[in-house]
């Protein structure tokens, strides 16, 4: 079991414009693809914001988080500012709408960040597993702005995965790709997933794309 929650409180905003939610039972399976599934607004980005460890609860009855099968943190909530940004950094990969690649890197040096700030050597054949599973060995020397939207999304997979984490978190990752971007890039992060052993947490409002590549869905609302 990678995440363990049981009645987590969640509050974002004052009483008159804020909302609360109540996590009554959320758990991660370890190589699991969850998806996080509701419409706009009703809390899904809160929800993985407190699953990326940024985002605390206002109380937990149960808060754990296993690492690489070796150790599982209880009431991970509590922990230190300093050391939630430790797990983050060595054990969560992360996935934004447009992708977060930097411009002026090129798609290798992109890649290379998560290996780099997560303190971790690069295992080569991970490295070469992900370039092959995503099809962009031949965009390493290229910059981002050369790359098609679905390209970019493939490199941001990559990126997520290389450091070996033990989830990925990605929201919304096909909002800025049309349908057939939307099947192609979902159906790459499952693969290489699935193939490297990290279990993905993703965020979408779209039910087609839920069923099609969750092994699980958690209804938001």
């Amino acid at each position: 079991m990678v995440f363990n929650i049981k009645n987590a409180l969640l509050r974002r905003g004052t009483a008159e414009d804020g909302f609360s939610m109540n996590v009554s039972d959320l758990t991660l399976k370890k190589g699991e693809f969850l998806c996080l599934l509701g419409p706009s607004g009703c809390g899904k980005s809160t929800l993985l914001d407190m699953l990326g460890l940024v985002f605390r609860p206002v109380s937990a009855e149960v808060f754990e988080l296993q690492i690489e099968d070796r150790m599982t943190i209880r009431q991970v909530h509590r922990l230190g500012t300093s050391e939630l940004m430790k797990i983050r950094r060595c054990h969560f990969g992360y996935i934004l709408q447009s992708g977060g690649l930097i411009q002026s890197m090129s798609v290798r040096e992109n890649i290379m960040l998560s290996v780099r700030f997560s303190n971790r050597r690069l295992d080569r054949t991970r490295f070469c597993s992900l370039i092959d599973i995503l099809d962009i060995g031949s965009l390493l020397d290229r910059k981002p702005r050369d790359l098609s939207g679905g390209q970019r999304q493939r490199v941001a997979i990559a990126r997520s995965l290389v450091h070996s984490p033990s989830v990925v978190l990605a929201d919304e990752p096909t909002a800025a790709v049309d349908y057939k971007l939307s099947m192609d890039v979902c159906g790459a992060l499952r693969d290489a997933s699935r193939e490297l052993g990290s279990s993905v947490v993703m965020v979408t409002h779209n039910q087609e794309i839920a069923s099609k590549f969750a092994d699980r869905i958690w209804n938001v609302c």
